[in-house]
């Protein structure tokens, strides 16, 4: 699956909007997922649907560890750009 950086930060901020009930231009890149409401439940669907959609291997310690959207899109597009380049 060839996705280009932009779709996968577009593709990442929709389903954590779609998650919170909100739409995605309330959703701040830069907040913490807790200060933006995204608890333990939240977090499961959120992280199901990032695998689910973007074929990486994610799991509630990678939002703990990233904190907030802006920090955890730029790893997942480093796990999707390096899940292109394997042969």
């Amino acid at each position: 699956m060839s996705m280009e950086v932009e779709s996968i930060e577009n593709k990442v901020m929709e389903l954590l909007a779609e998650v919170l009930y909100l739409d995605v231009s309330k959703v701040d890149r830069n907040a913490e997922f807790e200060a933006l409401g995204l608890d333990s439940v939240l977090a499961v669907e959120f992280v199901a649907q990032v695998k689910a959609q973007l074929g990486v291997a994610e799991t509630i310690e990678s939002l703990y560890e990233w904190k907030t959207p802006k920090a955890f899109i730029e790893h997942v597009r480093g796990q999707v750009v390096a899940g292109q380049a394997a042969p």
